[in-house]
């Protein structure tokens, strides 16, 4: 290959397929390779970390579960959008098994939001208050449209994020935005639930206007609560309509 930014050691130490692994992560680390860039062929990407192909494709079936690559048939493999949805994968997967992820994935979101929230208020500008009033009055439009919802209620979300001047902070709350999102899919298809998140909107805008931070952590942390208690029913009421379901089908 000729392309100096793939820059490739040879593998000597077993496990191969894991140091080829670590080599190509530090690739997307560094930037070398970048979202939706495609890779040399499996043929190419063996003869440069000097293994077989077979260790290869278990190097790239590795990060396609960790959502970093991905194949396309007859088409190659590529870096992935590398956005959250596409990497916590996983996790996602690891908060379906267990019984308390979703308390404590909220508790999470409370700490870090709460967190947010209180520096995005101290830098909050009018401007930024009218464009999160917006958000707010184009969600009370798409009250009836869950899918429209929730692509403006993460634009609200962003913006605090944005306000906190972290991009390690505004990526981590993000990532469990993004983990949350299974669960509160029905949940937030109610209306009575969605009225109840503009309420909390509207008051964590009101403590940013105020550019008052321990306000703002304090409304941003209830609407943290409200949301766990709503996605906590939610998932309550799918069980006992599957449970009700499994019976019918046994009687």
């Amino acid at each position: 290959m000729t392309d100096p930014s793939f820059q490739i050691t040879s593998v000597e130490r077993d496990p191969v397929s894991e140091q080829v692994v670590a080599q190509l992560l530090g690739m997307v680390r560094a930037g070398n390779l970048k979202p939706e860039d495609r890779l040399p062929s499996e043929r190419e990407l063996a003869l440069s970390f000097g293994v077989s192909r077979p260790t290869i494709r278990e190097a790239v079936r590795a990060l396609a579960v960790l959502g970093v690559l991905k194949t396309r048939h007859g088409g190659g493999i590529y870096v992935s959008s590398l956005r959250a949805e596409e990497l916590l994968g996983p996790l996602q997967f690891f908060l379906s098994l267990e019984e308390t992820a979703v308390e404590t994935l909220y508790d999470a979101r409370q700490l870090i939001e709460g967190g947010i929230a209180a520096r995005a208020a101290l830098a909050a500008s009018p401007a930024d208050v009218t464009r999160l009033r917006d958000l707010i009055e184009q969600q009370k439009a798409s009250i009836g449209d869950p899918q429209a919802y929730r692509k403006l209620d993460i634009a609200f979300h962003e913006h605090i994020h944005a306000l906190a001047a972290n991009p390690f902070l505004a990526r981590a709350a993000t990532s469990l935005n993004t983990l949350g999102l299974e669960f509160r899919t029905v949940a937030s298809e109610s209306r009575q639930v969605i009225a109840q998140s503009l309420v909390d909107h509207a008051a964590i805008v009101a403590a940013l206007a105020a550019n008052d931070g321990a306000a703002a952590e304090l409304a941003m942390r209830q609407h943290m609560l409200n949301v766990l208690q709503s996605t906590q029913a939610s998932i309550e009421a799918t069980r006992t309509r599957s449970a009700r379901r499994a019976q019918g089908e046994a009687s």
